[in-house]
């Protein structure tokens, strides 16, 4: 079974050479500049990558008229609930934590942030306290 002709230029001059597929891989010398080159398949041509994307075009904003009202602003509250919280009655417990957070976000409020801060105690020395942050809006 013979080997279909492999076409491929000489990357030396450029000229379009042929060869049988049986020399694929083999090197001859280029019959134009003399030059050995390899007999190879032709690279293969791959598909023009697709236009760009168009652009978005930017949304304006309207000038506001002078004296116009503006929307207002949205609001912010904050709470911090600590372990000397009423809520835990000088025992705080994950329970106890875990009833306050859900009876505050019954009242709207969201955790925005938890933390432990050393507090000083009375031996001189500190332990860590857990501080939640709430937040609501007004």
């Amino acid at each position: 079974m013979t080997m279909p002709n492999v076409h491929f230029k000489c990357i030396h001059c450029g000229e379009a050479l042929e060869a049988p597929g049986e020399m694929l891989g083999q090197l001859l010398d280029c019959p134009v500049c003399g030059e050995t080159v390899e007999a190879q398949k032709a690279p293969v041509s791959l598909p023009a990558p697709p236009p760009p994307l168009p652009r978005p075009v930017p949304k304006l904003k309207m000038p506001v008229p002078a004296g116009a009202a503006r929307k207002p602003s949205r609001l912010k509250e904050y709470k911090v609930l600590t372990q000397r919280d009423e809520r835990f009655a000088g025992a705080f417990a994950p329970e106890k934590l875990e009833a306050a957070l859900n009876a505050c976000a019954a009242q709207g409020w969201h955790v925005v942030s938890v933390a432990t801060v050393p507090v000083p105690n009375a031996a001189g020395g500190s332990r860590n306290e857990l501080v939640a942050v709430l937040g609501r809006d007004k």
